[in-house]
């Protein structure tokens, strides 16, 4: 089909490290942003990838769109990875961005990592 590394052979090698890793600290903001860019790039890399063997796919865009119809907490890993490197997220993005100033973009509570502007936990989203 391809010559790309599968989608499943760059989770092992990418997304399960930075979740083990982060799971050893999950009150780390670090860890945190490594993980959901590992989650957010996995994405695109599959894309890549579907793309190689059927060149009639959807474009990026409407692939990220209709994934995160599928699973929600994939926006949430898309804005925390863009916060990683961008201090404020005003760039129109589709769809519509949640989290809009990287420096507030976690919180602790009760013990857990929180993500204020999606009013939940970035454990179980992760």
């Amino acid at each position: 089909m391809s010559s790309l590394t599968k989608p499943s052979e760059m989770f092992q090698r990418d997304v399960e490290p930075a979740l083990d890793d982060y799971l050893k600290e999950p009150l780390s903001e670090r860890r945190a942003n490594i993980l959901a860019a590992a989650l957010d790039h996995h994405l695109d890399w599959t894309y890549e990838y579907l793309k190689a063997g059927d060149q009639t796919r959807l474009g990026l865009k409407d692939f990220r769109r209709s994934r995160i119809a599928e699973c929600p907490d994939l926006q949430m890993m898309n804005d925390l990875s863009d916060s990683k490197h961008h201090r404020v997220l005003d760039r129109n993005n589709d769809p519509p961005r949640t989290v809009k100033l990287s420096t507030a973009a976690y919180k602790v509570e009760n013990g857990q990592l929180h993500v204020p502007q999606y009013g939940k936990a970035f454990e179980p989203s992760a």
